[in-house]
C-alpha cells in the first residue's frame, strides 16, 4: 500500500512540474477542481438540453480529459517556440564567442535577446550560472526544463564537444545548420499532411455524424408511416439510436488515431484528444437529428 501511494504521489509530483512548465499562474489543484465543476455543469447541460445519458457522459469525460489536454498542447507549443528560436540564439552566442565574449556573456546576450520562451529559460539559466553552477550542468538543467528533445540533444554535443576541446563556436554553428534543416523538414511534413488531417477532422467530427443523424430523421419517418399504413412491430429506435452513438464513437477514436500517425508518427499521441472529438461529433449527430426533425416533421417516435 505504502508503495502504491509512494509512486501515485511521484506521478503527481511529475505531472505538477508539467503542469508549472506550461506557464499556468493557478495552481494545478485548482485548475482540476475548475475543469471537474465545468465537466458536471456542461454534463448536466446536455443532460438536459439531448435527453441523452451517453452524450452526457462523454461530455463529462470529455471536459475532464482538458485537465490534461490543455497543459500538454500549451507545453507542446512553447516547445515549438523554443526550437525554432534555437538555431538563431546559437548563431548568436556563436558570434559572441568568435568576438571574444565568455560563455557567460553569451548566454546573457542570447537571454536579453527576444527570443522568446527559450529567453526566459536562459534567463534562469544565467542565474544559477552566477551563483557559481557549473556551465554544463546549467545547459543540461535549462534543455530538460524546456522539454524539448531538440534541445536537450543540442545542449549534450556542445557539453562533449567542449570536454573534447572543440571550439565551441565552431560546434554551435554546425548545430545551428543542422538545426534549421531539421526544423524544416519538420515543418514540411506538417504543410504536407495538412490536408489529409483537414479531412480525418471534417468527415469524422462533422460531416459523417451529420449525415447519420440527418438520415436517421428520414429512416424513422418512413418506418413510422409503414407501421401506421400496415401495422407491425413498433420501430426499435432507442437500439438503432445507440447503434449510431456507438458506431461514431468508433470512428472518431480511429480518425484520433490515424491523425496521430499522419502529424507525429505515433498512433497514441493523440488519443487524449479522442473523448472531446467523440463529443464533437455527438453534436453534430444531434444537429443533423434537429434539423431532419425540422425540415421532415419526423418524431423520434411513431
Amino acid at each position: 500500500m505504502t508503495m502504491v501511494f509512494e509512486s501515485f504521489a511521484k506521478k503527481y509530483a511529475e505531472l505538477e512540474r508539467y503542469y508549472a512548465a506550461a506557464g499556468f499562474k493557478i495552481s494545478f489543484p485548482l485548475f482540476v477542481a475548475l475543469v471537474f465543476f465545468a465537466a458536471t455543469l456542461v454534463s448536466t447541460l446536455f443532460l438536459l438540453l439531448f435527453k441523452s445519458v451517453v452524450t452526457s457522459v462523454v461530455a463529462f469525460i470529455a471536459f475532464l480529459t482538458l485537465s490534461i489536454v490543455i497543459p500538454i498542447s500549451i507545453r507542446t507549443s512553447r516547445i515549438e517556440q523554443v526550437e525554432a528560436n534555437l538555431p538563431d540564439a546559437l548563431k548568436h552566442m556563436s558570434s559572441i564567442l568568435r568576438a571574444g565574449g565568455t560563455t557567460e556573456d553569451a548566454l546573457e546576450e542570447v537571454a536579453n535577446s527576444d527570443y522568446g520562451p527559450l529567453s526566459v529559460d536562459l534567463k534562469m539559466a544565467l542565474i544559477h550560472l552566477k551563483e557559481g553552477k557549473p556551465f554544463d550542468d546549467v545547459l543540461l538543467d535549462v534543455a530538460e526544463e524546456t522539454g524539448s528533445e531538440l534541445f536537450r540533444r543540442t545542449a549534450t554535443i556542445i557539453i562533449d564537444a567542449k570536454k573534447a576541446g572543440a571550439g565551441l563556436a565552431d560546434v554551435m554553428d554546425s548545430i545551428a545548420e543542422d538545426t534549421r534543416d531539421l526544423i524544416r523538414i519538420n515543418r514540411e511534413r506538417v504543410s504536407r499532411t495538412t490536408m489529409p488531417v483537414l479531412f480525418l477532422y471534417i468527415s469524422s467530427l462533422a460531416l459523417a455524424p451529420f449525415i447519420f443523424g440527418f438520415t436517421l430523421t428520414i429512416v424513422l419517418f418512413i418506418g413510422c408511416g409503414l407501421q401506421q399504413a400496415l401495422g407491425g412491430t413498433p420501430l426499435a429506435i432507442d437500439a438503432l439510436k445507440t447503434l449510431l452513438i456507438t458506431f461514431i464513437a468508433i470512428q472518431t477514436t480511429i480518425a484520433a488515431l490515424a491523425i496521430g500517425i499522419i502529424r507525429e508518427g505515433k498512433a497514441l499521441k493523440y488519443l487524449l484528444r479522442a473523448p472531446f472529438m467523440i463529443l464533437i461529433s455527438l453534436l453534430a449527430y444531434h444537429g443533423g437529428l434537429w434539423i431532419g426533425s425540422m425540415l421532415i416533421g419526423a418524431g423520434s417516435s411513431c
